[in-house]
């Protein structure tokens, strides 16, 4: 798997493309690893607010349940539902290479925001 450093730049997109993408505050409440996935994940069950619960599949099991749970962290709320093994991934939980991730994985870092922040807060 190519580093994450050798990637590209991404082509510029314009200003309102990117207002397209609905970002949110979510509080993790729960965090347990998944089952039958392709790498080691988490089901994540997210609290943002007003928007009610999502769940989000991802590559934080290099993360421990307890340290995960309670975070603010950034999540887009509107992209299509993923299928991920047996699980339904509703929104996604941005975050950065985790550098301990073994090489044919892309465990990652959750982006976190201040506890001061409101879930369902947007983005900006």
């Amino acid at each position: 798997m190519a580093s994450h450093k050798d990637q590209a730049l991404k082509p510029q997109i314009t200003f309102g493309k990117f207002q397209n993408v609905d970002l949110r505050v979510a509080r993790v409440v729960s965090a347990p690893m998944a089952e039958g996935t392709t790498s080691p994940c988490r089901v994540i069950t997210l609290d943002v607010g007003h928007l009610g619960t999502r769940t989000s599949v991802g590559q934080y099991a290099l993360i421990s349940e307890e340290d995960l749970v309670g975070t603010n962290v950034i999540v887009c709320v509107n992209l299509s539902p993923r299928e991920m093994g047996a699980y339904t991934s509703e929104a996604l939980i941005l975050g950065a290479p985790n550098p301990d991730s073994p090489h044919d994985q892309n465990q990652a870092i959750p982006l976190t925001v201040s506890q001061a922040a409101s879930c369902g807060d947007p983005i900006f």
